[in-house]
């Protein structure tokens, strides 16, 4: 596995298969059960990227890749043959000193990612933020969302440009380049939605254009340089107020999100529409008047839930839906990301607006309020800065995949929405996304991560030539926050399996990646889950079943002779805790949270799907280091600690023996060094794990037996209960379900792939 790490660290690439199938009839679903694609993250972050400031050279075949390290390059001639379409091209003259021992950086034979700073008539736009504030707020809840705007002000470049609105029973929309005195235009909550030519003629933005079309303009009131407005903004922060109307003790206070949403998106497009910019929508609870209405402001109508949902019972919920799709359909359209703080103890409407996010690759944050340290830090993270000072985050990028020709592209699943370019490469067969080799996603960070599915299309009888490999460009073009356009290109090459030798399809294994694989599954069974009338759980173990029957080892009805391949040894592990995780199981959770599960499974890369697949914990003790143990009941003891993380949170269990000489202040004696030392290791280690993450997980400290226990006890393997407690197990923790353990679970496996 560890040449399939150094490939991720250099390239941001993690294919299921690293040894291809030559045929259409070796690689088909009947077949190879597990699919091939590939996990790409386009602003990885590992080895170091070369940047370069001139143009790159494209291939003038049909295929339209760029200038790699596989090319074959005729020196004297200055000829490269591309490796997709085997097309002959003349080097550009600025290439004329080239040699074999003076060679580009791109054909460097370690160089297989590369960045181009693309400076032909492209004008340097810096990033616009666009606040969208909810003032129907406690009062503390409001001080605390003013302060962490403010403290985001000092985070943001004097030259980003910033906006403002906010929205209660009204919306309002400032104008910050006023500055004698705070001045906004008020839209009306309730209603139909406003179109964007009445915002648009209202707010008299944009530019004349061609045929009579409205331009985006820069320059306007609404949306100006934080350098310029710094102080205004900042004073109409220090002075925002709760939302004035009276609420009722048996109503909800009026809150128009859909009209606030709908607005932002509408002075987005025609000012810096094609631009990268954020869309921040800080909201505290459900739309309750206007379009995108959630549930009404009588609060003995309870929010929809997810037996609502089952029993087709949620009314506003199609509606809804609907009007949120359409804002995130506009908001791609213009490059434009929007990111939703959802912080209430009670539900917001995510499940609504999930696609707000998703189809603009826009960050979702889930918590109790904004005064939760969630929050304050998720929203701080995403201003983080690298070395040279700028953000960590590319806007408003464009993904094109280009295949060698036995390949085609089957689709993508993240977050991102579909840019509908038909080609050559797009492929007959469509997963998640497809009909298309281009996609938008208006945000990306380091961790961003999207889900590649290809079909192989070459013929049965027509063998590969020996030596040539498959081959996959990565083509992503995106806004850095200076405002320089970068192309981004990834090569990656694959050997073919000769299937038809004695191996067979065994061939494919000694390529298999089961962790890449395991996250690749959990977006498609999730993508299926939401969009077709699927068991989730019996899909997931009959691919489970059918994999292990074809690669698996064992004689006809006999499941004690079943061995599972070493390159799989750990998959079935994987799909047991998916299947009862909450990206599949809703059962406890609100809809909002399992679209806010599921948001975070398609936007992470292999390593973070895992951790929420197959949550990780480790054990403190006073006698040993830390060292990982089993996700199961038997790891929980009186004398140790505990660290889980579920991704979404980090838990510290304390043992009851470790909790009570705590409570006796033991850690605190000179002569209990040692103690005091075992107690901090694991908060230590855990602030580590929490500074890559964004949103930032729940963090909980707990004690054995105590309530909030509960969030240990639902992760792990059930192997101890109240009706099975081995006699191993005297001190480990009983776990009172009905739910089968991994032993039950590998046991009946074996018995259905054998049969």
């Amino acid at each position: 596995m560890d040449y399939l790490y150094q490939i991720e660290d250099r390239d941001g690439v993690r294919f299921s298969w690293n040894v291809w199938p030559s045929s259409r009839i070796d690689a088909s679903v009947s077949r190879m059960v597990a699919p091939l694609g590939a996990m790409y993250t386009p602003l990885k972050r590992g080895s170091n990227v070369p940047m370069v400031f001139y143009e790159p050279v494209q291939c003038k075949g049909s295929c339209k890749t760029y200038l790699n390290p596989y090319c074959a390059v005729d020196f004297n001639a200055k000829i490269w043959i591309c490796p997709f379409c085997f097309q002959r091209n003349q080097f550009p003259p600025h290439y004329a000193g080239m040699s074999q021992t003076n060679l580009p950086a791109e054909l460097l034979p370690t160089v297989t990612t590369i960045e181009y700073v693309v400076t032909r008539n492209q004008p340097l736009l810096p990033p616009a933020f666009l606040f969208v504030v909810d003032t129907c707020l406690r009062q503390e809840e409001m001080k605390a969302v003013k302060d962490s705007l403010l403290q985001a002000l000092e985070l943001i470049p004097p030259t980003a440009c910033v906006g403002l609105i906010t929205f209660g029973t009204t919306v309002n929309v400032y104008e910050l380049a006023f500055s004698h005195y705070t001045k906004s235009y008020v839209f009306k909550g309730s209603g139909n939605d406003v179109p964007a030519e009445d915002v648009q003629r209202l707010l008299n933005l944009g530019q004349p254009g061609p045929a009579g079309k409205v331009q985006p303009n820069p320059n306007n009131s609404f949306i100006v340089p934080l350098q310029v407005a710094e102080m205004n903004i900042q004073t109409i922060f220090e002075e925002l107020q709760r939302d004035p109307r009276p609420v009722q003790n048996d109503k909800r206070p009026l809150r128009s999100t859909g009209i606030a949403v709908s607005v932002a998106i509408s002075l987005m497009q025609f000012t810096f529409g094609g631009s990268g910019g954020r869309i921040m929508v800080f909201t505290g609870g459900p739309p309750t008047q206007g379009p995108g209405l959630v549930v009404s402001e009588e609060l003995k109508e309870a929010i929809r839930s997810h037996h609502d949902l089952n029993k087709e019972q949620a009314k506003h919920v199609n509606k809804a839906t609907k009007f949120y799709d359409e804002c995130a359909i506009r908001a791609a359209r213009n490059g434009h990301a929007v990111d939703v703080f959802s912080c209430a103890l009670d539900q917001t409407g995510l499940m609504e607006m999930r696609r707000l996010c998703r189809e603009t690759g826009g960050l979702m944050v889930l918590c109790e309020g904004f005064e939760h340290e969630v929050f304050q830090k998720s929203l701080v993270k995403l201003f983080d800065k690298d070395e040279q000072g700028h953000l960590q985050m590319g806007l408003n990028a464009t993904l094109e995949v280009i295949p060698s020709r036995e390949l085609r592209i089957a689709g993508a699943i993240g977050n991102m929405t579909s840019l509908n370019v038909k080609n050559q490469h797009v492929g007959e067969t469509e997963i998640g996304l497809g009909g298309t080799a281009a996609w938008r996603a208006c945000a990306l960070d380091y961790n961003s991560s999207f889900g590649f599915y290809f079909e192989v299309v070459n013929a049965h009888g027509n063998p590969i030539p020996k030596g040539q490999n498959g081959m996959v460009q990565f083509l992503t073009t995106y806004q850095h926050p200076m405002g320089q356009k970068i192309l981004r290109v990834t090569t990656v090459a694959h050997t073919w399996a000769d299937t038809g030798s004695g191996a067979g399809l065994r061939a494919l294994l000694p390529g298999f990646d089961q962790e890449a694989t395991a996250a690749l599954m959990a977006r498609l069974v999730v993508w299926k889950q939401e969009r077709e009338d699927i068991n989730p759980i019996r899909w997931l173990d009959r691919h489970l079943i059918q994999l292990m029957h074809r690669f698996g080892d064992f004689r006809k009805n006999d499941p004690m002779s079943f061995q599972t391949p070493a390159e799989m040894n750990v998959y079935p592990q994987f799909m047991f805790y998916l299947r009862r995780g909450p990206l599949i199981q809703v059962f406890n959770n609100t809809p909002d949270e399992t679209v806010f599960f599921r948001h975070c499974l398609l936007k992470e890369t292999v390593s973070n799907a895992l951790v929420m697949i197959q949550p990780t914990l480790d054990s403190y003790t006073l006698d040993n280091d830390p060292v990982p143990v089993l996700l199961s009941a038997t790891s929980v003891n009186a004398k140790n600690i505990l660290m889980l993380d579920t991704f979404f949170h980090i838990i510290i269990h304390y043992g009851s023996a470790i909790a009570e000489w705590r409570r006796a202040g033991y850690h605190t004696q000179p002569e209990y060094e040692n103690l005091r030392e075992l107690l901090e290791m694991p908060v230590g280690d855990a602030e580590e794990l929490m500074k890559d993450r964004n949103p930032l997980p729940m963090y909980v400290e707990c004690d054995q037996n105590t309530s909030q226990a509960r969030f240990l006890i639902a992760s792990l393997d059930p192997d101890v209960t109240h009706k099975a407690q081995p006699a191993t197990t005297a001190d480990a923790q009983t776990v009172f379900t009905e739910d089968v353990n991994l032993q039950v679970f590998i046991d009946f496996l074996k018995k259905r792939v054998v049969e």
